[in-house]
């Protein structure tokens, strides 16, 4: 069953299509959700409450904004966010600093302390959201999933230089953008 059909069913409450996205999807939101947590235990919970909401707010997916595992990737990634929040902003570190990566970092620096950097926060968000559907779809899938663009072209099966011209326009527009602001 494809995922418009699986979510067509969950909007009807199937429990066993809900068991079918978890199966499909719940390695790729774990992944996603330890990225930002680096806590094996919290991103277990992220897993569960990101499903949680999914059966709660099915009728808020909107397929013209973009993919159902788009839709899934941005309510993991907020529900690890929210976690962060609520351990005081402290990202739990393993004792090797060293292991930190990339992403980890982005996440510690996606909680502002000053209301200038929130205001900032906020604009991109905005900027995102105002991108074509086709554009923030990609985008969202490289930086909040953590997809190659060859994963992201397999994905939604594009070719390859579809996907790097989302990208790059993509990208193109949030400069732009972030320029007229700041």
């Amino acid at each position: 069953m494809d995922d418009a059909k699986l979510l067509e069913q969950i909007k009807r409450r199937n429990q066993d299509a809900m068991v079918a996205l978890h199966a499909r999807y719940a390695d790729l939101i774990y992944s996603i959700s330890y990225r930002v947590l680096n806590d094996n235990g919290t991103a277990e919970e992220c897993v569960q409450d990101t499903f949680m909401r999914v059966w709660q707010n099915t009728a808020q997916f909107d397929p013209a904004r973009g993919s159902l595992v788009a839709w899934l990737i941005g309510i993991a990634r907020n529900v690890a966010i929210d976690k962060l929040r609520q351990r005081g902003r402290q990202v739990n570190l393993a004792d090797d600093r060293e292991s930190l990566d990339e992403t980890d970092n982005i996440a510690a620096s996606a909680m502002p302390d000053d209301w200038r950097d929130r205001e900032r926060l906020q604009g991109l968000k905005f900027a995102m959201q105002a991108l074509p559907p086709e554009q923030y779809e990609v985008l969202n899938l490289s930086y909040y999933g953590g997809m190659s663009q060859s994963e992201i072209a397999e994905h939604l099966k594009l070719p390859l230089g579809t996907v790097k011209t989302r990208m790059r326009l993509g990208m193109q527009k949030l400069r732009d953008a972030w320029q007229e602001n700041n």
